[in-house]
């Protein structure tokens, strides 16, 4: 057993894989995957629901909340998995997948480009405070020249060695439980102009479209080569997962499908010509179509065509943009926000893409919350599914508060749930 554990701490973990074990095994899992993959593969039952990306500290306080008791920084941040797991399972179920296995993250160092990304996640975040930052990002691309001296390409070094220790220790706490497996990899972040746009400063970049595009397009050409580089990289390394599984693809649901390649059975050593691929522009949502073409998707062609199918999109709008995103031949999915023209969006999109609609997470922050508004919201998506035969995922996500009431969730979650039975 792990030296940094006690005894009660390996009890805990055993006690969690166990009930994870339980949920797993239940007839509803595989009827989810049905769903998921009918979803995915354009073949909708009926839509899907999920509730997703929360600060997991907002679920730290009202009834059944979250409470890890392990110390060692590691082996606390399983434990917090594994909570998180089964509270989803028992107040956030919607049609939630939990898999039969546990998972245990290959040690990988990733240099990246060598910049300061756009994105900070903060769900794993545990004090409150330290939820809401503003961020000041100092402008480190110029021209043409800093394209190709700072933007650096990737290197990813593998360290099999404490890999093996970790999956070894967690192998023993789960012995006759639940199965362990390794994993590397299973989505890559692509989001370029967020992240170019954070090098250049959002006021200068956005100039620049306009004033000095050959330095902006050096710059999305060196992004696009440096993550092919990153991700062969995985490949070959043998360290890229399988996302035809309950993992989330870039901010929408599972990657459930009967059209890609099944999972390994070791966790590890899939192909990118077997996954979803993502990509991004949120800062481009005010962006003409012909512009968002011009810069980021024709750029982006290359990183899709890795990909077996790719999916777009998080909080920008773009049901003004259907046809430029036809540029990607591999496009499956992507986003309608609660800023997009939601039944524009879903009429233009007809059989051809999967829509991944989000509620408006705002209405949940009210107070009170504005339950009937988000209800509305739902009901007209199921209506113009049916109208435009659209496959659709329902995404509850970018929660950054619930006002200390985490039954808001747990009652969004409910109501959808009633309202896509009855689909």
């Amino acid at each position: 057993m792990p030296a940094n554990l006690s005894q009660k701490e390996v009890e805990r973990l055993q006690s969690l894989g166990r009930q994870i074990r339980e949920i797993a095994e239940l007839d509803i899992q595989e009827e989810n995957r049905k769903l998921w993959r009918a979803v995915n593969d354009g073949k909708m039952i009926r839509p899907v629901i999920l509730a997703r990306d929360y600060p997991v500290v907002l679920l730290r306080e009202g009834p059944d909340k979250i409470d890890p008791i392990i110390e060692d920084p590691y082996w606390r941040r399983k434990e917090m998995e594994m909570l998180l797991t089964i509270y989803e399972w028992n107040h956030l179920r919607c049609d939630r997948i939990v898999e039969p296995y546990i998972n245990v993250q290959a040690v990988i160092n990733d240099t990246n480009v060598g910049l300061r990304m756009s994105s900070y996640p903060a769900q794993w975040t545990e004090k409150a405070e330290d939820l809401a930052h503003s961020y000041t990002f100092e402008r480190v691309l110029f021209n043409e020249q800093d394209v190709e001296e700072k933007i650096k390409m990737p290197v990813v070094t593998y360290d099999k060695e404490a890999t093996m220790e970790r999956y070894e220790q967690m192998c023993e706490i789960m012995d006759g439980i639940i199965d362990v497996k390794i994993f590397g990899i299973q989505n890559f972040r692509f989001a370029m102009f967020d992240d170019i746009f954070a090098w250049t400063t959002i006021n200068q970049g956005m100039m620049d479209l306009v004033m000095n595009p050959d330095y902006l397009h050096a710059a999305a050409d060196r992004y696009v080569k440096c993550f092919i580089h990153r991700a062969k990289q995985y490949e070959e390394l043998g360290l890229l997962s399988s996302n035809n599984d309950s993992s989330l693809i870039g901010n929408g649901g599972y990657g459930y499908s009967n059209e890609l390649a099944p999972p390994t059975e070791s966790g590890i050593g899939a192909k990118l010509k077997d996954n979803w691929g993502v990509t991004q522009d949120q800062i481009l949502t005010s962006v003409s179509p012909a512009m968002s073409k011009e810069f980021s998707f024709d750029h982006a062609v290359p990183w899709t065509e890795l990909f077996a199918r790719t999916y777009h999109g998080c909080c920008e709008r773009l049901d003004h943009k259907v046809k430029e995103l036809g540029t990607f031949k591999k496009l499956k999915k992507f986003s309608v926000s609660p800023f997009a023209k939601c039944q524009e969006a879903m009429e233009k999109m007809g059989t051809k893409y999967v829509v991944s609609f989000k509620p408006n997470s705002t209405y949940l922050n009210l107070d009170p919350p504005a339950f009937d508004l988000l209800k509305e919201e739902l009901i007209n998506v199921c209506k113009w599914a049916r109208e435009y035969n659209n496959s659709v995922e329902i995404i509850m996500k970018t929660i950054i508060t619930l006002n200390h009431e985490p039954q808001r969730l747990w009652k969004w979650c409910d109501l959808a749930a009633d309202i896509v039975q009855n689909y």
